[in-house]
């Protein structure tokens, strides 16, 4: 759908303003919907929470598939399309990870992470390919069609699979009835008073949001870059060298699982793509390039299964799917910031100041080079640099360094709550000394979406 849609856009308004705008719709809806979601994920059944959000992704495309085939669809109607999606995606992922956590043996977390990692890297590979040649062959109407008949497909195999899972996947038990209402307030309460009996999350909360928003402004650059002086070819190149690098990465995960010292592995592997980030500036061959995309991309994915496994190992079960929740909106925040403060310097400080005779030739341009595409070339050193930086400071902490080593794992049994009113009347005494889940947090999958018009939230 991403990628038919993004075709759909270009050949109707030839507008790269159409197509940014409809990713742009997504963002705020995601937001809002931050706090009931993590209530719904933490406080309900997690399989009829995920089979609605599917059977809702279904009526949206549905919805989408009778505007094309009566070939009424308009850019607005993509824009409501996003929108819609993003608050369904929203909802659905943080119930579905905490779902994960309660399915999966500790052991296995990581492992599991990186199966999620290689399956989409996979289809990141193939499904573009595939995409195409249904564009070419059944338009619009045939992509929609087939993409209605995956949405029930994979809603009907997913319930099917929670519901093997019997109680593993319920949420809190809860002895009395409450409305929606009150189950988010208190949803809310109780992620924040674990955040502020762990004050350290909220510091590797931020830190994990500025890694993403820093290699996601990176990657949304990588396109220009290519095409400022090279042919599209090159994209194709670099953007296969990436797939590529996460399959490796995921794999590797798959085949050899870390299960000791998962921070300090996420750290340095996060570390290692903030180092290709930085190549990617200083280089300026479709080579180095396609060489550093499947770097990046195979720490990006084992960075992403260590993070996704620390924190459905540290992370006290009452709380997971509120603090996903919360993690994700932090990450929103941090990459609109970073999409609309970085795009700017890049376009109108950055690059005109690399030109040949700009402010910056005879210095930032000595070390990086001047012409077209380095003042883009200098976000990547940017993002790199700032990356960098961060990771070094975590691994200079024994704090954040030795965090999943030196603190317990909580109990993976879920409490039973009697009342939104006594359901924590002392987070501390519920919970004992709470783990520094801080980092987990921080460390959301940091694999970089690549632009489209319709952003898939179902994963």
């Amino acid at each position: 759908m991403t990628f038919a849609l993004g075709v759909w856009v270009f050949q109707r308004t030839g507008s790269a303003q159409q197509f940014s705008m409809a990713i742009v719709a997504t963002a705020l809806p995601s937001l809002l919907m931050t706090p009931v979601a993590g209530a719904l994920a933490d406080r309900f059944d997690r399989r009829w929470v995920i089979v609605g959000c599917d059977a809702c992704s279904a009526v949206l495309v549905a919805v989408l598939a009778v505007l094309v085939f009566q070939n009424r669809m308009q850019p607005g109607h993509l824009y409501a399309f996003n929108a819609a999606s993003a608050v369904v995606g929203s909802i659905r992922i943080p119930a579905y990870r905490a779902a994960m956590g309660s399915i999966v043996p500790r052991e296995r977390l990581t492992q599991a992470g990186a199966l999620i990692g290689l399956t989409q890297s996979v289809f990141q590979v193939a499904v573009p390919l595939v995409a195409g040649y249904l564009m070419a062959a059944l338009g619009l109407t045939g992509i929609v069609t087939v993409n209605i008949l995956l949405v029930a497909a994979g809603a009907i195999a997913a319930f099917g699979g929670l519901s093997r899972s019997r109680e593993a996947v319920r949420g809190v038990e809860r002895a009395g009835r409450s409305s929606l209402f009150r189950e988010t307030a208190l949803s809310v309460r109780s992620a924040l008073a674990y955040l502020r009996e762990v004050p350290v999350m909220a510091g590797l909360s931020i830190y994990g949001a500025i890694q993403e928003a820093l290699v996601v402004l990176a990657a949304s650059m990588m396109i220009p870059l290519a095409l400022s002086t090279h042919t599209s070819d090159a994209v194709g190149w670099i953007l296969s060298s990436g797939a590529l690098g996460a399959v490796a990465g995921s794999a590797l995960l798959v085949v050899a699982p870390v299960r000791r010292r998962q921070m300090r592995w996420m750290l340095v592997a996060q570390l290692s793509v903030s180092v290709m980030l930085v190549l990617v500036g200083l280089a300026s061959s479709t080579v180095l390039w396609a060489l550093c995309a499947f770097g990046a991309y195979f720490g990006g994915a084992a960075s992403t299964a260590c993070a996704l496994a620390l924190l459905l190992r540290k992370t006290p079960v009452e709380n997971r799917g509120s603090l996903f929740a919360l993690n994700a909106a932090l990450n929103g925040i941090m990459l609109c910031v970073a999409m609309l403060v970085g795009g700017y310097l890049a376009h109108h400080v950055f690059e005109p100041a690399l030109l040949a005779g700009g402010a910056w030739a005879s210095t930032v341009g000595a070390w990086v080079g001047t012409g077209k595409g380095r003042g883009l070339a200098f976000v990547f050193i940017v993002c790199g640099a700032a990356g960098g930086l961060l990771s070094l400071v975590a691994l200079l902490s024994p704090r954040f360094r030795d965090f999943d080593e030196g603190t317990p794992d909580p109990a993976d049994e879920p409490t039973t709550a009697t009342s939104p009113a006594a359901a924590h009347p002392d987070p501390g005494a519920a919970r004992g000394h709470a783990p520094g889940v801080d980092e987990l947090l921080a460390c959301e999958p940091m694999s970089p979406e690549r632009p489209g018009v319709a952003v898939d939230h179902s994963t």
